[in-house]
């Protein structure tokens, strides 16, 4: 609804988000919802357990399990058989022939639980999209900026000075080919975010205690099917292209979050190095032997959920919020420096039979 709001120079209409915007399907409320709930009822278990003495190390895998059962959601209500009846048969071969169990964990897991993080980015993105473009929509015309304003205008880099207002995107190109671009570049800020993890992991004094041949690939892997569900809901403004329109060169919303990533990445990784020259006597070795692990882990990992998101779901989903765009922004608002090439490209502009001004008859020339 329409309502008049008081902003930091003067007052203007201001309008939330649109009754039937949602594009989100019955299916990811499911998702979601059991999502929340299993994350809910993993984290007091793994809350238990380490109260009661256990090692964080060995019942932090536990944290996985709700990506796992998204993922076999997503199996039962697509019909998918084969790949789970297969999965299933080489989980069960591979235990009787005594591979380590961290193996035939992170095999079920990455079949299972990657597609389980992938239909989480799907919902996440259906959910989010049109809320933050709402919230970026005023955020600069606002006298006084909530904290959740600020954290918006922090995580996508927005400049102050910008009329947030003139909002657009484009619609998605008929895909040809595999976005391999867009999967490189979600593999990249998920590599540097990665880094996070291990600043605290070698810092932490206790993590060089942890047997290797058990506890560590468990708990690599555990956080490493997190990285995806903070790196891949910002796809969709790559995807679409949201951008916010000016007299001179657009702002895109995507490109604003990879710079805030990657300028929060350059002190991490120098605080990576002083960690490591600090514990020179105490094996650095082993620790950049984990960090490799973790490194290759990431790769693998994002890259097989960023496979089955951009392979299944991407497409439909930015499909789907491109035909809200219009509910969203009927009239786009014409905001720029330079005069539009037809007058007629500008909302409102009656258009004129030139018939009107009647004919222009010359003399014959003689």
């Amino acid at each position: 609804m329409m309502h008049l709001e008081e902003g930091n120079k003067q007052s203007y209409w201001a309008d939330g988000l649109p009754v039937g915007i949602s594009v989100l399907r019955p299916f990811d409320r499911v998702q979601l919802a059991v999502w929340t709930l299993s994350f809910f009822i993993c984290g007091v278990y793994a809350v238990w357990r380490v109260v009661g003495g256990t090692a964080v190390y060995d019942v932090l895998q536990w944290m996985a399990l709700p990506f796992a059962v998204c993922g076999g959601l997503y199996f039962l209500h697509h019909k998918i058989w084969v790949p789970l009846i297969v999965l299933l048969a080489a989980v069960a071969v591979l235990y009787v022939a005594g591979l380590p169990h961290y193996l035939i964990y992170a095999l079920a897991y990455v079949f299972v639980g990657a597609v389980g993080v992938a239909a989480v980015v799907d919902a996440l993105q259906r959910q989010i999209f049109y809320r933050t473009l709402n919230r970026v929509r005023y955020l600069n015309l606002k006298k006084h900026l909530s904290l959740t304003d600020r954290f918006t205008a922090f995580l996508y880099n927005i400049p102050p000075d910008l009329d947030t207002r003139n909002l657009s995107i484009s619609a998605p190109p008929v895909r040809r080919r595999f976005p391999w671009r867009n999967l490189g570049s979600s593999v990249v800020l998920s590599l540097g975010v990665g880094m996070f993890f291990w600043i605290y992991l070698s810092m932490n004094p206790s993590f060089v205690t942890v047997d290797y041949s058990q506890s560590v690939p468990l708990f690599i892997f555990t956080l490493m099917l997190y990285i995806p569900v903070l790196i891949l809901p910002f796809s969709v403004f790559q995807s679409l292209d949201a951008r916010l329109v000016t007299g001179f060169r657009d702002f895109r919303l995507y490109n604003g979050a990879v710079a805030t990533i990657q300028r929060m990445a350059v002190p991490v990784f120098a605080a990576l190095v002083f960690v490591l020259l600090a514990l020179d006597q105490d094996e650095p070795g082993r620790v950049l032997a984990y960090i490799a692990l973790s490194a290759v882990m990431i790769l693998f990992t994002v890259g097989i959920t960023a496979l089955i998101y951009y392979y299944a779901m991407a497409a439909q989903t930015a499909a789907d919020i491109r035909t809200k765009w219009k509910l969203f922004i009927p009239v786009p608002l014409y905001g720029g420096l330079a005069e539009p090439k037809e007058e007629a490209a500008v909302p409102g502009t009656p258009v004129r039979d030139e018939t009107d001004f009647g004919r222009l008859t010359l003399p014959p020339q003689k």
